[in-house]
């Protein structure tokens, strides 16, 4: 199967993941903390080589697994909403984890998007 340019831009996206992972790591404060953020860096370039390579329905619901989950544990860590307060901590860990976020966010809506679009079938009279 050829990928799609969606497949491809899913994929630029977990790339960005990645590399805001990647970014982060300096700043992890533990070594527990860096090596989450390494299997999860690890993580997006394998949902990037997936939709890159094969672009399958498996792909898309793996990236919008992957980011619901990664949605899921960023948002304790970044503070949740903020009502006026400062945003940020040393090296700027919190903003680099919502943009993490904002990116996860929009792999979450393209795959559903996909998924929406390739599960759509007409139905046989």
């Amino acid at each position: 199967m050829t990928t799609s340019p969606v497949g491809r831009l899913g994929a630029l996206l977990a790339v960005c993941s990645a590399a805001l992972h990647g970014g982060s790591l300096p700043g992890s404060g533990s070594a527990w903390a860096a090596g989450v953020m390494t299997v999860m860096l690890a993580g997006c370039l394998y949902c990037a080589y997936e939709l890159w390579r094969f672009d399958t329905t498996r792909s898309w619901v793996l990236v919008a697994v992957m980011n619901l989950a990664m949605i899921g544990v960023h948002m304790p860590m970044t503070g949740g909403h903020h009502h006026g307060g400062a945003v940020g901590t040393a090296a700027g860990l919190p903003v680099a984890m919502e943009l993490a976020t904002v990116v996860a966010l929009a792999e979450v809506i393209l795959a559903a998007a996909v998924l929406f679009v390739r599960s759509r079938r007409v139905a046989p009279r």
